[in-house]
């Protein structure tokens, strides 16, 4: 019998229109996956440290150790992503999200901080967005380039519209009458919200388990951490994943160095953040049905190139309107990595072991987020300017892009 042909990819209207719940279901948890990252979390800074009395140079290590022990936690907590049901991993994720958030509201002492940050670092930054992104790797086939770019745009809205309402929030009723506020909305919005979508997203969810069920367990790769890390294919893609991270992260850290260095108001280097969070949506949302069109495999790396283009800027040009622009650039590049690059875990790994891959690269990630501020210091201390920092990082990358350009292929 002739096998039936796949089904096309569909519309972006057609995409919202038989699978809003599901894409809402992601929307939601990577928007609410801003509790745990540092750009909002920095905003707490400030009132933890008048309360412990610890430098800042302190409270960077204290912070630095706790993102690492979540990334090393990630493998094995974002593997169980493979092997639960969704339903009960989302509550897991949100309980433990729900559980440091009260935790750092409540801290007297610097343990109680570190371990909060470490359940802040694990479950929001980590396992929010991990699971947001699994479920549309694994959920979408035919659309899975759009559907990850949907999900993904709650990054860029909560970092447009959060940092603005929790600094409101803190000014009126203090800091921890916001974190115990902000984890009350995981508890009674996200929590119940994302049950009720994966309710209306039954059917789809069904057809994934049946087709499992179907096909023999020995279709499912070995995806041990050391096997994933042994193979070639990692090293294709891994150097790519935690260069973007190291750099952003670093560059943000600094920016308001950056700035006084070039002679730039903070005000318009805060302000010029707008600009790549923009672009990273735009990134994002155009990049899904390129990605369903011509496959991520086709992708990789090409989408590194507005970031180089960005590096140059900064590079070559010190006026204050040379910011913006470099970062708009680095947006686009960031968005559509984003997109591309877990669409393409799913095309080289498969969808039956996608949470236990995705964890290992955004170990891979974390660890970078973690490194980027700490080695950008250190140069910054011996002396390297600006200038000579931004040409090695792009040197850096361009080698991590020519390595890219190896095939990729699923095994």
């Amino acid at each position: 019998m002739a096998q039936a042909p796949k089904p096309k990819a569909q519309s972006r209207w057609q995409l919202f229109r038989y699978s809003a719940p599901l894409l809402a279901f992601g929307l939601l948890l990577t928007f609410f996956s801003s509790f745990g990252q540092t750009f909002l979390l920095s905003l707490y800074v400030p009132s933890i440290e008048s309360l412990l009395g610890i430098s800042n140079t302190t409270f960077g290590s204290l912070y630095a150790a706790a993102t690492l022990s979540s990334a090393f936690t990630l493998p094995w907590l974002g593997g169980r992503f493979d092997k639960m049901d969704i339903r009960y991993y989302t509550v897991m994720v949100a309980s433990g999200l729900t559980g440091a958030l009260l935790l750092l509201s409540f801290s007297t002492h610097i343990i109680m901080v570190v371990l909060a940050f470490y359940g802040l670092r694990l479950f929001g930054q980590g396992l929010m967005s991990h699971t947001s992104v699994s479920a549309m790797a694994r959920y979408f086939e035919r659309n899975r380039g759009k559907a990850i770019g949907v999900a993904t745009l709650g990054h860029p809205v909560g970092e447009a519209t959060l940092p603005l309402l929790v600094t409101l929030l803190i000014g009126l009723v203090g800091w921890r009458s916001t974190l115990q506020f902000s984890a009350l909305s995981v508890a009674v919005v996200v929590l119940p919200l994302s049950l009720l979508l994966l309710y209306r997203s039954k059917t789809r969810l069904q057809q994934f388990h049946d087709s499992v069920a179907e096909s023999p367990a020995s279709e499912a790769p070995d995806t041990r951490l050391w096997q994933i890390i042994s193979e070639r294919r990692f090293w294709v893609i891994a150097p790519l994943v935690f260069i973007i991270g190291y750099t952003n992260t670093a560059i943000f850290f600094f920016q308001l160095k950056l700035g006084e260095a070039r002679g730039w108001s903070p005000e318009w280097v805060a302000g010029s953040l707008s600009a790549f969070a923009l672009a990273s949506a735009l990134g994002m949302a155009g990049s899904g049905p390129l990605v369903d069109r011509l496959s991520a495999r086709r992708l990789f790396p090409a989408f590194m190139f507005p970031y180089l283009a960005g590096l140059g800027i900064l590079i070559f040009y010190d006026q204050a309107v040379s910011y913006p622009i470099a970062l708009l650039f680095m947006g686009l590049s960031n968005g559509a990595g984003s997109t591309i690059k877990n669409a393409l875990l799913a095309e080289v790994y498969g969808i039956r072991v996608i949470g236990r891959v995705r964890s290992v690269f955004t170990t891979v990630m974390v660890v970078s987020t973690a490194l980027g501020p700490v080695t950008f210091g250190i140069m910054l201390d011996a002396g390297w300017t600006f200038v000579s920092i931004f040409a090695a990082v792009a040197g850096a990358m361009a080698l991590t892009v020519a390595n890219g350009r190896r095939p990729v292929r699923r095994s």
